[in-house]
């Protein structure tokens, strides 16, 4: 089909590409950074693309890393259409464990976001020798999501395409005001990437099956306490997607977790205040050992 241009045009550090997965899943990948320096995965959020880490690509990549961000399935320009089932968190971890086998890498650190921090902290439950590192932004799984998002999981599948014509500029502006903190702004190239996957009408299935399918639910302490030591849990203060109000208590029930919060953040932190987290991601994956504690940058 014909699409629309997005990221990463106007982005000379970074390039995307497509693969074909061993199980036929096709996946859209942006990268930045040499292919022989270290790499590090980074997992974007329900219903966004490899443009959420617009700012993170070149600026990892300057700290000496080969940086990977797919679409993942079933969002952005990656494949859309998968059978019943294959939307879970269990099924996005294990189809980013295809990606990273099938560009050789044995062991990654891995930064997800939101929804991406769900499928992060599964990876790192399904093959945790794999997981270098685990940084967790705004993670689903910490913190309650708004109920208004299951009452979409009883839409029929056949309904989801009706949902196109709502795909438009007045949309993306109230869900990126939903998703900024009190001093975010963004600009009409923010609002036209948002919306171009979205000229794809297979996408909006995908969307519903994921609400559907999909584990939203808070983490279990019994998983918490398997994720790798020294995670990193960070939250903006003011993330009205993810409430992050009791994340202190669940990243305790962490081994040696850390948890930082930035303040007047929302749910974008990695946007909203990409050079301090871009900083701290740089520090998390360089040092040796990272220390636990609860900490505001």
């Amino acid at each position: 089909m014909t699409r629309p241009s997005h990221f990463p045009d106007g982005h000379a550090a970074c390039a995307a590409r497509e693969l074909v997965l061993v199980d036929g899943t096709r996946l859209r990948l942006v990268e930045s950074g040499a292919v022989s320096a270290p790499p590090i995965l980074l997992v974007h959020g329900f219903g966004a693309s490899a443009y959420q880490w617009r700012f993170q690509l070149p600026a990892l990549a300057a700290s000496g890393y080969h940086v990977l961000a797919p679409d993942l399935p079933g969002h952005g320009f990656s494949q859309h259409t998968f059978a019943p089932g294959e939307y879970t968190r269990g099924a996005y971890a294990r189809r980013l464990w295809l990606l990273l086998d099938a560009l050789g890498i044995q062991r990654s650190p891995i930064v997800g976001h939101s929804m991406g921090g769900a499928i992060a902290a599964e990876m790192a439950w399904q093959q945790p020798d794999r997981v270098e590192r685990l940084a967790l932004l705004s993670p689903a799984g910490f913190g309650r999501i708004p109920t208004r998002a299951r009452a979409l999981s009883y839409v029929p599948d056949g309904l989801a395409p009706l949902a196109r014509p709502f795909a438009s500029i007045a949309a993306a502006r109230l869900i990126l005001g939903d998703v900024y903190g009190p001093d975010g702004t963004w600009s009409r190239r923010d609002e036209e990437e948002l919306l171009a996957p979205y000229a794809q009408p297979g996408i909006y299935r995908a969307m519903l099956r994921t609400i559907k399918e999909f584990d939203f639910r808070l983490h279990s302490a019994a998983l918490l306490a398997e994720l790798p030591a020294g995670s990193l849990v960070l939250f903006g203060t003011h993330d009205h997607v993810v409430r992050p109000d009791d994340v202190a208590a669940r990243v305790r029930g962490m081994r040696e977790g850390r948890l930082v919060m930035l303040p007047r953040v929302g749910h974008l932190p990695h946007v909203e205040a990409w050079e301090d987290v871009a900083a701290l991601l740089t520090d998390f994956v360089r040092a040796d050992r990272v220390a636990g504690g609860v900490g505001v940058h």
